[in-house]
């Protein structure tokens, strides 16, 4: 008796054991799957999980995984449904923010842009704080801006602007659209405003050197040639590969102020640097123009003597 005692505690350490291994980390085996590409089997251990830990703090665990393996599968629908189903059930969960943000993603990537913006609003909403919060901002002025609604980008630019200076990247490229929209409704001035809040700094060189190329261009619509060349001549010693746009803007700007022999040597360099560009045409043209007007100059000056 004494020995079928030991032999049925024996048995119940070794099941409880076994079972406490298991529950150590039972998204382990999972992840293996997905790393080897079987999503299906996957996704059935995370339902056998889910119920035999019904009440854990693995269940909403399940939940997202399972979402993100619908994801890679292409299953949108079925990764949405994971998604508001984590979003229902376990509202307060930390989980929840990937969740609603993920939501945002998917329905922009399925082109559903009015949903997109619903799902990056309640993300928003719900998370005024939270991790993708300039992320959700930025896709939010994306959509409006490739809509066409421009006044509404704005303001989500305008967001990142006053709040996110340190997402230098966000923080840039909400500077430069928020530029272009100025510059494209001729308002220069607003314009280089936008563009002059891009942060100079070494890890940020190519969205400042972005910023000074469209800034240029902006003084050059406006007629303030001087500023603009001041602009390129920043961009050229930048080296930040943006030379090509500098040259060819900075000989139309000498060009404009009347600096014939200046322009001329820069449209030169520009021809000899970059052979094939795409201004080949247009600087070819220009150098005829400006080697009649140089020989005008020149014959004018003769008749004065």
């Amino acid at each position: 008796m004494k020995i079928k005692n030991i032999l049925f505690l024996l048995a119940a350490f070794l099941l409880f054991g076994v079972s406490v291994m298991a529950a150590e980390d039972p998204f382990l085996n999972a992840s293996d799957l997905v790393k080897n590409g079987k999503y299906e089997e996957a996704i059935k251990l995370l339902i056998h999980i889910k119920q035999l830990y019904p009440d854990s703090e693995w269940y909403p665990k399940c939940i997202l995984m399972t979402a993100r393996i619908y994801e890679k599968m292409k299953k949108y629908n079925d990764a949405l449904a994971e998604y508001k189903s984590l979003i229902e059930k376990f509202p307060q969960n930390s989980l929840t923010e990937e969740a609603y943000f993920s939501v945002g993603g998917i329905r922009s990537f399925l082109n559903q842009q009015d949903s997109a913006v619903k799902a990056y609003d309640a993300y928003l909403k719900n998370y005024p704080a939270g991790r993708y919060c300039v992320i959700a901002l930025f896709n939010t002025a994306s959509i409006y801006r490739d809509s066409g609604q421009e006044d509404e980008a704005m303001k989500y630019y305008g967001k990142i602007l006053s709040f996110y200076p340190d997402d230098k990247w966000f923080y840039s490229w909400a500077a430069i659209y928020t530029g272009d929209i100025f510059s494209k409704r001729k308002d220069y001035d607003r314009a280089i405003e936008a563009y002059e809040r891009v942060i100079k700094s070494p890890d940020n060189s190519t969205l400042y050197g972005l910023s000074l190329l469209h800034r240029a261009q902006a003084m050059m619509d406006k007629n303030d040639f001087i500023s603009a060349k001041a602009a390129f001549k920043e961009i050229l010693k930048m080296n930040n590969g943006f030379q090509e746009e500098a040259l060819y803007g900075m000989g139309k700007a000498h060009y404009k102020l009347g600096e014939y022999d200046m322009a001329k040597e820069i449209y030169i360099s520009l021809l000899d640097l970059f052979p094939d560009t795409v201004w080949r045409k247009n600087v070819e043209k220009g150098l005829k123009i400006i080697g009649q007007k140089l020989d005008k100059q020149r014959a004018e000056a003769g008749d004065d003597l």
